[in-house]
C-alpha cells in the first residue's frame, strides 16, 4: 500500500528527537480531546449553524503549562465559552492522576533533596525523569500557598507568643548569611501554631516594630505573655505595640549561659541550685531563693549571678501564670526543638538561591508540623482555663467580656 503523503502533524520535525515528537503528539492529542468536551458542552459544532444566536459560544483560548510524565507542557491550548462556564474535565483527571508523583516531589523537596536526588528517585519508583525545571514547576505551586499562608488572619488572643531565630545561607548577588525568625504562639485552648516566619539580617527595636504590627494587622490584638531570648530591640517594640503584654526571657537559656561560666566539677551542683529560683511557687520565694543561692557560690563565681539579678523581673514573668503551664512557658526550649526541623531541611542545601526559595522550602517543612500541632492540645491549659480567664481579666479589662466558670 503506497505511502500517504498527508502530513497530519505525526512526522519528526526537522531536528525534532523521537521523545519531543511523542511529547507533542501528546499535546496535540489533549487539545483536540479538549475542543471535543467543548464541543460537547457546548451542543454544537464549530462553525455548525445550529449554534447561531445561541445564548454561549466558543471565545478562543488561553494557554497554560501542564506537568505531565512526559515532562511540561508548555503553551497547551485550554478552550474557553464567552460565559466562562466550561472548564475542561480532562485537566481536572490528569492533574489528580499526576498528584502522587506531584506530592512525592514536595515531600522530597521539603526534606531538603537537591533536585538532582529527587529525580532519582522519581525515576526509581516511575521510571521516568523529571527535569530541573519540571521540578522546580511542581514546587512553584506551593509559593502561592506560601504567600496565602504569610498574609492569613490570626486569631485575636494568644496566651503566649514566642520568637526564635536560624541562620540559612542566602544568595543576594553574593552568599551571606541571614536570619530566619520564627513566631510561634500558644492559644486559649492550648494549641501550638506558628504565626509567621520573617528574613532579616538586621535586628532592631524598629524592625521587631514591623514584625508585630503585621502580625497586629493580620488580627492578633491580645497576648499576656511574649518569650524571647537575646533578640535585639524586641522589649522596646514589645512595650511599643503591645504595652499590656508581660515580657519573659527564657529561663532555660539564661541557666546555660550561666553553667557555661563555671567548672566542670561544679556545673551538677549549681545546676540543681538554680532549679530552686525557676521551680519555686511565687515570686518572693524564687527571689528569696535567688540570693540564697547566690550566697552559696559568689565567693568561687563572684560574677555569674549579676545577670540573674539584673533580669529577674523579666526570668520570673511565667510566675503569674497557673503552675501547670509554666512548664511550656517559661523557655523557647519547643521552638528550639522546632528550628532542629527546619535545619534538616536546610542541611543539604549549601545556599538558596532567592529570599522566595527559603521561604518556599521551610513553609513546606512548617506546613507537615503544623498539621500535626492541630491534634496536639498542651498539657494544663484546658484544667487551668479559669485561672488563665483571670490573667485576661487582669491585663485586658472589657466590658465587653464577660467571665464565666465555664471559661
Amino acid at each position: 500500500m503506497p505511502k500517504s503523503n498527508i502530513n497530519l502533524g505525526y512526522d519528526r520535525l526537522p531536528g525534532e528527537s523521537k521523545d519531543e515528537l511523542i511529547k507533542r503528539m501528546f499535546k496535540l492529542m489533549l487539545e483536540s480531546m479538549m475542543e471535543g468536551e467543548r464541543t460537547a458542552f457546548l451542543g454544537y459544532g464549530k462553525h455548525d449553524f445550529s449554534g447561531y444566536g445561541s445564548s454561549n459560544s466558543r471565545n478562543g483560548y488561553y494557554d497554560r503549562d501542564l506537568l505531565t510524565g512526559l515532562g511540561n507542557l508548555q503553551d497547551l491550548l485550554i478552550p474557553r465559552d464567552r460565559q466562562g462556564e466550561f472548564a475542561p474535565e480532562l485537566i481536572d483527571a490528569w492533574e489528580r492522576s499526576t498528584k502522587p508523583m506531584d506530592n512525592l516531589v514536595l515531600e522530597l523537596y521539603a526534606k531538603g533533596m537537591s533536585t538532582r536526588d529527587i529525580n532519582g528517585v522519581v525515576e526509581k519508583i516511575y521510571g521516568k525523569k523529571l527535569s530541573p525545571q519540571a521540578v522546580t514547576l511542581v514546587t512553584k505551586e506551593v509559593e502561592q500557598e506560601s504567600e496565602a499562608w504569610r498574609k492569613r488572619s490570626l486569631k485575636k488572643r494568644y496566651i503566649a507568643v514566642f520568637a526564635d531565630a536560624l541562620v540559612t545561607k542566602i544568595r543576594r548577588e553574593t552568599v551571606d548569611n541571614d536570619a530566619v525568625y520564627i513566631i510561634c504562639a500558644v492559644d486559649e485552648e492550648g494549641y501550638r501554631d506558628i504565626l509567621g516566619m520573617y528574613i532579616g539580617s538586621n535586628e532592631s527595636a524598629g524592625y521587631w516594630e514591623e514584625v508585630l504590627n503585621d502580625l497586629k494587622e493580620r488580627g492578633m490584638e491580645e497576648v499576656l505573655l511574649f518569650v524571647t531570648d537575646g533578640l535585639l530591640g524586641m522589649p522596646e517594640a514589645i512595650e511599643r505595640v503591645f504595652p499590656k503584654s508581660l515580657h519573659q526571657k527564657c529561663v532555660v537559656h539564661q541557666v546555660r549561659n550561666t553553667l557555661s561560666a563555671v567548672r566542670p566539677k561544679h556545673k551538677e551542683a549549681i545546676a540543681y541550685d538554680l532549679r530552686k529560683i525557676y521551680k519555686s511557687k511565687t515570686y518572693q520565694e524564687a527571689k528569696s531563693n535567688l540570693l540564697s543561692v547566690k550566697e552559696m557560690w559568689e565567693r568561687q563565681y563572684p560574677n555569674i549571678f549579676k545577670s540573674w539579678v539584673q533580669n529577674f523581673d523579666y526570668l520570673m514573668r511565667f510566675l503569674e501564670f497557673p503552675e501547670l503551664v509554666r512548664p511550656q512557658i517559661y523557655t523557647t526550649n519547643w521552638i528550639e526543638r522546632l528550628n532542629k526541623e527546619f535545619r534538616k531541611v536546610l542541611k543539604n542545601k549549601n545556599s538558596l538561591p532567592t529570599e522566595k526559595a527559603a521561604q518556599t522550602l521551610l513553609y513546606l517543612k512548617i506546613r507537615e508540623i503544623s498539621s500535626k500541632w492541630e491534634r496536639q492540645k498542651l498539657h494544663g491549659f484546658a484544667a487551668c482555663a479559669i485561672d488563665i480567664q483571670i490573667l485576661w481579666e487582669k491585663y485586658y479589662p472589657s466590658s465587653e467580656r464577660r467571665f464565666t466558670q465555664n471559661g
